[in-house]
């Protein structure tokens, strides 16, 4: 199937069926899909403080409703920064191999010749580091079999932190004495069936070649994992983006992100002074009358307490001229 992408600004097309392609999987499409949480954060800030107009909410809402408006306005910056620059590919299917970016410092490569079968599985994971536990489902998601091997020789990570909880949940599940390697479409913009074409086609034509004599004793080769820059240079490779652009937005995608806009629209102008509701009108009347009131008695107290300090230092200065005549 033919699938637009982009690479080097211009439109190409994206055939998975062309094994010398070098296909960049990105999460800019399922970063793209956070902008009506963005701006729906950003509307409940502005409503905690609308709702209290004209004063101030309690000291924990204000924090909250603070947060609220800055976390609205970072995600929703970054969402639209995204849609129009595109960030590192996490899956890159070379002639080479598989490769799986996981941030900028720490890559796992998969030579084609390590995979020993394509499958597609569902995935159900207990997430207990949420608020309220639950299940959460993965489907159809391509899987790359390795042996355990080659996963502890080449992709295991030592480090716990650096795994995360759901390492060996969602990303490389044990089976037996193989290892499958998850890779998840619904991440990268595409469908499951796209990814799978594209992997399986590629392993198919490049997984039975080896470099090696393969000797009666199985051996584990380290994988060389090829730079990015050798990789597009070589003759008659192509490096296009698959997935990469975020998708179109439809008219379901258009009401989540108008809903929250026309709410922010709405809370800032009445913040902003624009507009009040009866309830704000009657309520800034009476904060106002107590505001004049309470000047009222400061400017009453102050005058009082000078008078009275005046009639102190009269009658100081009447007793002292009295009693120094003898």
């Amino acid at each position: 199937m033919l699938r637009p992408g982009r690479a080097g600004g211009l439109a190409v097309q994206v055939d998975p069926s062309d094994v010398h392609q070098t296909l960049e999987y990105r999460l800019d499409a399922e970063f793209a899909s956070w902008l009506p949480i963005g701006l729906l954060t950003l509307f409940c800030g502005l409503f905690i403080f609308a709702m209290e107009m004209p004063d101030w909410p309690r000291p924990g809402e204000t924090f909250g409703a603070f947060a609220a408006i800055l976390v609205g306005i970072g995600l929703s910056v970054f969402v639209l920064r995204r849609r129009f620059r595109r960030g590192k590919p996490v899956y890159v299917l070379s002639p080479d191999g598989v490769h799986i970016c996981w941030s900028s410092r720490r890559e796992s490569f998969i030579p084609w010749r390590e995979i020993k079968g394509i499958d597609t599985i569902d995935i159900v994971v207990w997430h207990w580091l949420a608020r309220y536990p639950r299940n959460l489902h993965y489907n159809d998601v391509t899987v790359a079999l390795v042996t355990k091997q080659f996963y502890q020789a080449n992709l295991h990570i030592k480090s716990l932190f650096q795994r995360g909880p759901y390492w060996h949940q969602t990303a490389f599940i044990a089976k037996g004495d193989m290892v499958q390697c998850a890779l998840h479409a619904e991440f990268v913009g595409v469908t499951p069936q796209q990814l799978r074409g594209a992997v399986e086609v590629r392993w198919r034509a490049f997984g039975g070649a080896s470099d090696r004599p393969r000797p009666s004793v199985p051996v584990i080769y380290a994988a060389r994992r090829p730079d990015m820059a050798e990789t597009q240079a070589a003759s008659g490779r192509k490096v296009v983006a698959a997935g990469g652009t975020p998708r179109p937005l439809s008219p379901w995608d258009m009401i989540k992100i108008a809903l929250p806009l026309i709410g922010i629209f709405v809370a800032g102008s009445n913040l902003a002074g624009i507009w009040s509701t009866q309830g704000q009108v009657t309520a800034l009347a009476k904060k106002r009358e107590w505001q004049e009131w309470n000047a009222r008695y400061h400017r009453e107290r102050r005058e009082l307490d000078e008078k009275l300090q005046r009639q102190r230092e009269e009658m100081e200065e009447a007793m002292r001229r009295a009693f120094t005549r003898y």
